[in-house]
């Protein structure tokens, strides 16, 4: 198109300066441009290609420039030899051309050009040359060069682009195969943690009503012992598994709140003194006196840090000791470094399998595994959760003289002790007798557990087996307190919650469900529960959701309590 338009007006010249061959200009130029548009009609049906059309669109406009270069007398060539280059650079800035292609349309001109002129007049021919007519040649001499390194460099960067739009199509994919993994992961972890999690709070629950029944012989004190030792273990493996996934998930994150370090590890202590004695093993905590009162960190992760440590290292000593040493290794105006290290004279650990002890489901060796069990999550966990707190941990092993797990963590720390008032729960049974509970579950496994615990403080209870039902009994009767679960057929525990509160928007409702995912939890506490409470639950977990937030005083059983 551009010479189609383009090189007709260059006749404009020939008419400015008066020539009396301007006519004659326009007609050979008239007649160039037709013949180009030949060219395009026919690569507009597919005759011909795209380089081709531009191959002889050039070609055709230096036949017809010659034909009038041969005929058209020229006072000068300045004007020509530079609207040639124009015309070439033109070229060069448009086509893609190989170096036979560029080879071509150098040539035709080189030949053509200066013959025409030299046909016409072989005077003109050395006044050609002086007036830019060796520029013009060196330049169609240079143009197949110039041409193949462009024509090669646009090769390269179109692998390159045409590689690297592969490899991202390629991560691409794998991205979305690897989201859908998670996600396929996460919803298969959120079923199983309701599944296992639902009959292992009946087999928890239904182990602590038999322990706390004192009329058993030894046999069944010692196979409800079996059965409490079992299901604990198992209880710890799911939390693991939940754990893991969580972390590798990315929703574990610290939850920074004041506390008293030495009170942690006291109670540490007195955790785990039941199991050392099991094996005979001399279990030391040595706790550094310089350690601030208040420190402020995430207490809950902290402790299952130490818990991992020191319950692997009694688990792996047969004999001597196991030691855990807390200190203070530096310290400014604003934050203390506390060094921790657990000490064992246990199996020790190979110096081979040492860099692999921190990953997932890894364990020692196969032999280790079968004598200790577990799930070789501990210690991915535990590192894990040290990155959180910006910390590495360590390891100093050797067979058969035991292990040394060591980290550092800065922690800043309060000097003046926050008062807290404390919370008292009375003890006698009689306290909340005038307490009445709605509580809300479709598993008779579950209702049967937290009905008993109920019964064991003397609180009054209905029962619902779907959110539909505890609508309607919430509706008829008034209740300090509901236990809800979370997932039930015919209304489950989020729209029963939310009818509940459209009536009264004070009345604790505790969210009674198997999953232990933290998105459950947000978005249960958001939708205007009270409370959270994990199955498979402890009594004591139980007792410390529900009694601070039950009444002592009786209800009127007429009607719910209305809101003002």
């Amino acid at each position: 198109m551009a010479y189609i338009i383009g090189y007709p007006i260059t006749s404009i010249l020939f008419y400015i300066h008066k020539s009396a061959h301007t006519q004659e200009v326009l007609s050979i130029q008239l007649m160039a441009s037709a013949t180009v548009a030949v060219l395009l009609l026919l690569n507009f049906r597919n005759k011909i290609n795209n380089i081709n059309l531009a191959l002889y669109t050039v070609l055709t406009v230096t036949l017809f420039h010659a034909y009038t270069l041969w005929k058209i007398p020229h006072q000068t060539y300045e004007r020509e030899t530079f609207n040639i280059i124009l015309v070439l650079l033109f070229t060069l800035l448009v086509v893609r051309w190989n170096f036979r292609y560029a080879l071509i349309s150098a040539l035709v001109p080189l030949l053509l050009l200066p013959a025409a002129i030299y046909l016409h007049n072989p005077a003109s021919f050395t006044r050609f040359l002086g007036e830019g007519g060796l520029f013009m040649i060196g330049a169609y001499l240079l143009f197949p060069y110039v041409c193949r390194m462009r024509y090669e460099k646009d090769k390269r960067e179109f692998y390159l682009r045409y590689t690297l739009q592969k490899q991202n199509e390629a991560l691409e994919k794998q991205k979305t195969i690897a989201e859908q993994a998670t996600r396929a992961k996460s919803e298969f972890l959120s079923m199983m943690s309701h599944e296992i999690r639902t009959p292992l709070n009946g087999i928890v629950g239904v182990v602590h009503l038999m322990m706390q029944d004192g009329k058993k012989n030894n046999l069944q004190s010692d196979l409800i012992q079996t059965l409490k030792f079992s299901s604990d273990h198992l209880m710890a493996v799911v939390n693991d598994i939940l754990d893991f996934n969580k972390i590798n998930s990315n929703h574990v994150q610290l939850d920074p709140i004041p506390f008293d370090v030495r009170a942690l590890l006291t109670s540490l202590e007195k955790t785990f003194i039941p199991k050392a004695a099991e094996k005979s093993l001399e279990l030391i905590f040595k706790i550094d006196a310089t350690i601030p009162s208040q420190i402020v960190g995430d207490k809950v992760r902290l402790n299952q840090i130490l818990t991992n440590l020191i319950h692997n290292a009694i688990k792996f000593t047969e004999k001597g000791s196991v030691k855990m040493v807390t200190k203070v290794i530096g310290k400014d105006e604003k934050k203390v470094r506390l060094h921790f290290m657990v000490i064992d004279t246990g199996i020790g650990i190979p110096y081979d399998q040492q860099p692999t002890i921190f990953e997932s489901f890894t364990q020692a060796t196969l032999a280790t595994h079968r004598q200790y069990g577990g799930t070789g999550l501990g210690l991915a966990i535990t590192k894990e959760l040290l990155h959180l707190f910006g910390s590495e941990i360590q390891l100093f092993s050797e067979v058969g003289k035991g292990s040394s797990f060591t980290f550092s963590i800065d922690f800043p720390f309060l000097e003046e002790v926050p008062q807290q008032e404390p919370v008292v729960l009375p003890e006698t049974t009689d306290t909340y007798s005038f307490a009445r509970v709605l509580v809300v579950d479709d598993n008779p496994i579950n209702l049967l557990v937290a009905t008993n615990f109920l019964k064991r403080r003397n609180i009054q209870f209905d029962t619902a087996v779907n959110g539909l039902e505890a609508v309607d009994k919430f509706k008829a009767n008034s209740y300090h307190l509901i236990l809800m679960d979370l997932r039930m057929p015919e209304m489950d525990g989020y729209e029963a919650t939310r009818i509940i509160r459209e009536v009264n928007r004070t009345i604790p409702v505790v969210a009674l469900t198997a999953s232990a995912f933290s998105v459950e939890k947000e978005r249960a506490m958001s939708s205007g529960f009270t409370a959270y409470l994990t199955k498979p639950f402890l009594p004591k977990d139980f007792y410390d959701t529900i009694l601070p937030r039950l009444s002592r005083e009786p209800l009127d059983s007429a009607s719910p309590i209305e809101v003002e």
